[in-house]
């Protein structure tokens, strides 16, 4: 748990946007700053070609100077399809047991050689009755990881901790939101490279996926339909922003834009992934289908993609801003806190590791 007076720093470096978030335990857990960069619209990155480690060590530099007293340590995350989630069940043995024991299963059990990768677990809970433990363990590939760090030490920061994007977002739902007893749920964050989709239920185990579909992937499809430059269509989606979840179809408010047909292939997509994993996990556990969907994440801004995802899976879908949980509060008011809050899953569940 964070300690009075303690801060904790979460730092998510995401393929258009870098968030940063300093968190204190008052009364209430508070935020004590916040600092978000798009990388496009800061007119830093017209392409994903030009994005450079260089470009993102001197963007990193910059936002920290932008903080009172300076940040040096800090948690952060690594993401992408190859950074991996498993969950494990193992004897309750000692952190340096648990290590061998984790080493062990993962070389039958990843696509990747044992020693070409890195790892971190976090136990998830303890039964001392059958003297076991779950423990979800988050996966990496080494070269992923040293180019991660490489970017962090250049930027003159000292990682605490490094672990998946996924189990971050995951720790940030938990601790801020309160699951119903017997409902299974699932969130989806929707990034710029790919999308995370996890599913849980109180009773049972949560299931992590990582879906090759995110913001980029419908900026390119625009970039490929109008006929116009990566930057151009990035500006034309924003142009369609976030508004409020609607009750009544809105749907007639992209009649008039290029781009349609893309956009609800995208929600296609989505769908399709979601219902796969949704069967999966009823088949696992014997629990029914999802009953909710939170939707987060920069991509989750888009207009009434939470009425169009929630008509193609036909389940209730909400945006879910972790930044207005009633658990924080702030230092200070957040402008436009309906809009950045859906950035910020990633780095406030790094920085709220220690509450768990």
């Amino acid at each position: 748990m964070l300690s009075k007076g303690k801060k904790s720093v979460g730092v998510d470096i995401g393929s258009n946007v870098i968030k940063i978030i300093g968190l204190r335990r008052k009364k209430k857990i508070r935020i004590e700053f916040m600092k978000l960069t798009d990388l496009y619209m800061s007119k830093n990155v017209r392409r994903p070609e030009d994005l450079s480690d260089t470009l993102l060590v001197q963007v990193i530099r910059g936002l920290i100077s932008e903080i009172k007293g300076g940040v040096r340590k800090f948690k952060t995350s690594v993401s992408g399809q190859d950074a991996l989630v498993r969950s494990m069940e193992l004897p309750n043995l000692s952190n340096s047991e648990i290590q061998s024991a984790i080493k062990w299963k993962l070389a039958s059990t990843i696509p990747f050689d044992i020693d070409d990768v890195e790892f971190d677990f976090q136990v998830l809970n303890t039964n001392k009755s059958s003297n076991m433990q779950t423990v979800l363990v988050g996966i990496v590939p080494a070269n992923k990881m040293k180019k991660h760090l490489d970017i962090l030490t250049r930027a003159n920061l000292e990682p605490e901790i490094v672990e998946i994007d996924s189990l971050a977002i995951y720790n940030c739902f938990i601790t801020l939101q309160d699951l119903h007893p017997d409902k299974t749920v699932a969130i989806l964050n929707i990034g710029a490279a790919c999308t995370t989709l996890i599913i849980m239920h109180p009773d049972h185990d949560p299931l992590f996926n990582s879906i090759a579909i995110g913001g980029n992937t419908l900026t390119r499809s625009i970039e490929s339909t109008l006929h116009i430059s990566f930057i151009d269509a990035e500006r034309e989606k924003i142009e369609m922003n976030y508004q409020a979840s609607h009750n009544t179809d809105n749907t007639g408010d992209y009649k008039e834009i290029g781009w349609k047909g893309p956009l609800l292939s995208m929600v296609a997509k989505l769908a399709e992934e979601i219902k796969k994993a949704d069967i999966y996990y009823q088949i696992l556990y014997g629990e029914e289908g999802l009953q909710r969907i939170y939707l987060t994440g920069g991509g989750a801004k888009l207009k009434n993609l939470d009425y169009l995802l929630a008509n193609a899976v036909k389940v209730p879908v909400a945006l879910w801003n972790p930044l207005k949980s009633e658990k924080l509060e702030c230092k200070q008011e957040i402008e436009n806190i309906d809009e950045l809050g859906l950035h910020f899953a990633t780095s406030l569940g790094l920085a709220l590791r220690d509450e768990l």
